[in-house]
């Protein structure tokens, strides 16, 4: 039997994640598995932030389409603005690309299909999950064996 003490339990009939159950009879494949985040719209803002930027230093931006302005004493063309902008974009972007990182899941395959039902940022927790399940399955296999 295993218990992480929170919301996983695991005896040698039942796996238990919160207020789920499931028969390990009906699991039919369980392991790690990979959840890669979604980094588009990182890179999405990423190229965004550069081609403002680009514009802003060829000066591109028409002055009617963003006015020159005053801040803090100086006066910013609108190329600057566009400039300083996309350079922000694109930091935020870098930002949320760098920040995001792979999670890991207990998947498991039953008849309605395979599910992630333990996700969490710590692979070692995820691991220890896995082998309870496979030491489950082992004593299950050793005692339909007998």
């Amino acid at each position: 039997m295993y218990t992480d003490g929170h919301d996983v339990t695991i005896t040698d009939s039942m796996f238990m994640v919160r207020n789920m159950s499931y028969r390990l009879i009906g699991i039919t494949k369980h392991g790690l598995h990979i959840v890669k985040p979604h980094r588009l719209p990182g890179y999405i803002l990423f190229m965004l932030g550069v081609i403002l930027a680009v514009c802003g230093i060829l000066n591109l931006t028409p002055e009617n389409i963003v006015p020159s302005a005053r801040v803090l004493g100086l006066t910013l063309s609108g190329n600057t603005i566009v400039l300083i902008a996309g350079a922000a974009i694109a930091f935020m972007g870098v930002l949320i690309v760098g920040l995001l990182r792979e999670r890991y899941a207990v998947r498991i395959a039953t008849a309605e299909g395979e599910k992630d039902v333990v996700v969490s940022n710590r692979k070692e927790y995820v691991n220890q999950i896995v082998h309870a399940l496979n030491a489950a399955f082992n004593f299950v296999r050793r005692r339909g064996n007998n």
